[in-house]
């Protein structure tokens, strides 16, 4: 019965340490996801001086999905145009009396005779290129990388609240390592004390056995 009782109550100790090591686990990643979201948009863009825009179209779908976040470097005259290749992602106005702003693909690219370079754009999902070639002066940038999604969350948050937001998460993952690690230690000291305790338990009881 003991022996019954015993074992039941090892299972259950192990179901326990199998649960919390899930959630260990989970909490990680959780915490890392938001941490990588947070820097990919707002702390990687503040260090390199670009600029985090959300896509709200989807004709660059399935390439850039609607929602997500691009991060472009700027391009300032000529010279950075010049820079740019065929299959390259830009952010250009379309129309100089309209902010608006639109990211697609760099599909061709020709040179007038006094050195301009013209700049013919398409959706990746559209069936067409753009009606209206492009110069240097309509580029704003070019896009580094993107972050699915991430626009959605963005619009919802100011910059300080994401600086907040990158602080605070990267101080609950140090502290929750910081506790992990003395939790790591604490165990390891008790695990070396029961064992010493066991060890000195066995030699009496040899001793006690000797006639």
């Amino acid at each position: 019965m003991r022996s019954r009782e015993h074992a039941n109550g090892a299972g259950v100790g192990y179901a326990m340490t199998a649960l919390r090591n899930v959630t260990r686990v989970l909490t990680w990643f959780a915490a890392a996801a938001v941490f990588f979201v947070l820097g990919a948009t707002v702390l990687i863009p503040l260090i390199m001086g670009w600029t985090p825009l959300t896509v709200l179209s989807g004709s660059m779908e399935p390439t850039i999905p609607t929602g997500s976040q691009v991060v472009v470097k700027h391009v300032e005259g000529t010279a950075d145009a010049a820079e740019l290749d065929q299959g390259d992602v830009v952010t250009f106005m379309p129309n100089p009396d309209d902010p608006t702003l639109v990211t697609h693909r760099i599909v061709d690219i020709s040179v007038k005779a006094d050195g301009t370079h013209i700049f013919t754009t398409k959706g990746d999902n559209n069936n067409s290129a753009d009606p209206d070639p492009i110069t240097a002066t309509q580029l704003r940038g070019v896009v580094q990388y993107h972050v699915p999604y991430a626009g959605y969350l963005s619009n919802l948050l100011n910059t300080q609240q994401k600086t907040t937001g990158v602080i605070i998460v990267a101080a609950a993952l140090l502290a929750y390592a910081l506790w992990q690690l003395l939790t790591a230690i604490r165990s390891s000291k008790r695990s070396r004390r029961h064992g010493r305790r066991a060890s000195t338990t066995m030699e009496r009881g040899n001793e006690q056995a000797d006639p």
